[in-house]
């Protein structure tokens, strides 16, 4: 036996009990080597000389709600990521974070729309401004017209 293995027997040890072959290991390990022999029975000293911390009375209480919340966390492997959002379970916090995302992704959309309907309005008013200076040369002219007396009635209908 190495010092790594050695090693994999502390772990172990701290983990669970050791069985009666990983004792002999250890036995013949620390008989080997007296240094860690010798820190290990301090170590031993040390934890013999620990009182016993005493246990709360509602202790199985507690250890049994805090594996049935830890198996309620667990999330399912077989539900679809939708199913989970539309389980009952849903917090309003939750559900206010949906909104406001729906909300600002609409806003952005709108605003996005805005911008580009302004965009071609401002280009429609630059062709025409383009064209208009010949066909507003005569403004004042097509101004008079529209200033000119009423359509006779009497007269229109003599022309028909």
């Amino acid at each position: 036996m190495n010092q790594s293995d050695f090693e994999i027997l502390l772990q172990t040890a701290s983990k669970r009990d050791l069985t009666g072959a990983e004792l002999d290991k250890l036995q013949s390990w620390l008989a080997a080597n007296p240094v860690e022999q010798a820190e290990w029975e301090a170590l031993d000293r040390l934890l013999a000389a620990q009182p016993d911390v005493p246990v709360a009375t509602n202790f199985t209480c507690r250890v049994l709600d805090e594996i049935s919340r830890t198996e309620a966390a667990a999330p399912a492997i077989d539900q679809a990521w939708w199913q989970k959002l539309l389980s009952p379970q849903l917090r309003p916090i939750q559900i206010a974070a949906a909104a406001t995302l729906a909300m600002v992704v609409g806003g952005i959309g709108y605003q996005s729309h805005r911008n580009q309907s302004r965009a071609e309005i401002a280009a429609a008013v630059a062709s025409i401004a383009e064209v208009a200076p010949g066909f507003l040369a005569d403004f004042e002219a097509i101004e008079a017209i529209t200033q000119a007396d009423p359509i006779d009635e009497e007269l229109w209908a003599a022309l028909k």
